[in-house]
């Protein structure tokens, strides 16, 4: 089951990697608002891409639901819908996001081991979980 997710999780970076088109044609810092958080105080410097988990807000909900990491990986969630949203961890206070618009995204990255539920606080319901492994 693992390997699965794992499988899929690359197959998903690989479909956005490859749907990102030239960046000089679309908004990359005009347009676009990517804000990350590093909880970690230590400066240990940005994520490369291939260090960045994405997931999706569109139709609602968090595409994937469920995500695994790594620690020192950074999940970015990007919004695709037309409704803003937003990122929160409610019970362990990990990160909480402003709420961002269309084709804007947020970033975290994971410092300890463990499994994060969190939702976007504007529209119940929508939920989901990641799992941060070492």
């Amino acid at each position: 089951m693992k390997r699965l997710l794992i499988m899929l999780l690359a197959c998903v970076a690989l479909v956005a990697a490859g749907c990102g088109g030239d960046d000089e044609s679309s908004s990359s810092s005009s347009g676009s608002s990517t804000k990350k958080e590093d909880t970690s105080g230590s400066g240990s410097g940005a994520a490369t891409t291939s260090d960045t988990v994405e997931i999706d807000m569109k139709n609602f909900q968090f595409v994937p639901k469920d995500a695994t990491v790594k620690v020192g990986q950074t999940v970015k969630w990007v919004n695709q819908d037309s409704a803003p949203h937003d990122a929160t961890d409610e019970k362990t206070g990990q990160f909480k996001s402003d709420q961002f618009a269309k084709g804007e995204s947020y970033e975290f990255t994971a410092k300890k081991a463990g499994k994060i539920s969190y939702v976007c606080t504007i529209h119940p319901g929508m939920d989901g979980t990641l799992t941060v492994t070492k």
